[in-house]
């Protein structure tokens, strides 16, 4: 099966008193999961996901629970790998905390609480198998640095909304390559490539250093020659790609630059600059591959088109002229 496409799950028959169960339950779930994302008001949306929780591993104790979709969830994202060993669930809350402002540094003069919007990040690993084996994911991204060589576990796992995932396999062992979003705060968003895998003691892990440069250039995440996960961080509206391409057979992403030279280095002002990056899978690693499409101009008022399939014209093509029929 092609990299990047889930592989159908085989149903297992679940009991009929169970099946009816858990799609009572999927009902109150899908109300729960709108309320987490939709509802205008915080402390609604903290409830609403702090009541999901149990109700969620309740459906999830029922036996042979792997095999029912919950395909009412519009809010929480699910994923298969190819080989439907597992499946991950992962959704986001936009809640708020409480921060002290002290009276040295606030308007008033006198020490001020406020409520600060942050994004938290909720999700389970689910192993298929007919009783319940899962991995709940805590959210330990505020508390990691910029950690591109992390070896990460589910207790602190990297926060991310997760969108796709690719599988390869090295000497029998499969790598999860998986591709999330992260919004760290108001200003900033990423995308990030993580790599899964599983101890032998099938335990999961995150992270893994098979993510290999040639060279460094200008973008922040491309300090060292070797990575164990991989991020751009962009402007909060920028709307760049990171994701796997079936028909080249790589990882394609958008090359984000600042605005103006006097940005550089800050990246929530990063945008994407119409080239684009990849990773090409070689030699049982993502390969870095600087430049994913090439362009051709021939003359110089000739705008960037892709190169032609039978060559390159060595000239325009000439105008008619005034009073000639062609």
């Amino acid at each position: 099966m092609p990299k990047g496409e889930q592989r159908p799950v085989i149903t297992q028959a679940m009991t009929r008193a169970d099946l009816q169960k858990i799609k009572g339950m999927q009902d109150s779930l899908h109300i729960l999961s709108n309320l987490i994302v939709y509802d205008s008001v915080p402390e609604v949306r903290r409830k609403a996901c702090y009541a999901f929780i149990p109700k969620f591993v309740s459906a999830l104790k029922l036996d042979n629970s792997f095999y029912f979709p919950f395909d009412s969830f519009e809010t929480i994202s699910k994923i298969y790998p190819a080989d439907s060993s597992f499946r991950i669930f992962t959704w986001q809350v936009l809640m708020t905390v409480p921060v002290k402002l002290t009276a040295k540094y606030s308007k008033t003069g006198r020490d001020t609480v406020f409520q600060k919007p942050v994004v938290r990040y909720y999700g389970v690993i689910q192993m298929r198998s007919k009783e319940l084996k899962m991995f709940p994911l805590y959210d330990a991204s505020d508390t990691l640095g910029y950690g591109t060589e992390k070896v990460l576990t589910p207790q602190n796992w990297w926060g991310q909304l997760y969108y796709n995932i690719i599988q390869e396999t090295v000497n029998g062992k499969s790598y999860y390559n998986l591709f999330g979003y992260e919004a760290p705060d108001l200003y900033t968003r990423r995308k990030i490539i993580d790599i899964l895998t599983f101890n032998e003691q099938g335990q999961p892990r995150f992270g893994a250093p098979m993510f290999y440069f040639k060279y460094n250039d200008s973008t922040s995440t491309k300090k060292g020659d070797t990575l164990s996960r991989f991020f751009i961080e962009y402007k909060y509206d920028a709307t760049p790609v990171l994701n796997y391409d079936r028909e080249l057979d790589m990882i394609v992403f958008d090359h984000v630059a600042p605005p103006t030279e006097k940005a550089r280095g800050a990246t929530f002002t990063y945008v994407p600059d119409g080239t684009y990056e990849g990773f090409k899978w070689i030699n049982n690693h993502w390969q870095w591959i600087e430049k994913v499409f090439t362009f051709a101009i021939n003359e110089d008022d000739n705008p960037p088109i892709p190169a032609p399939l039978f060559g390159t014209p060595k000239h325009q093509p000439e105008l008619p002229k005034d009073g000639d029929p062609r």
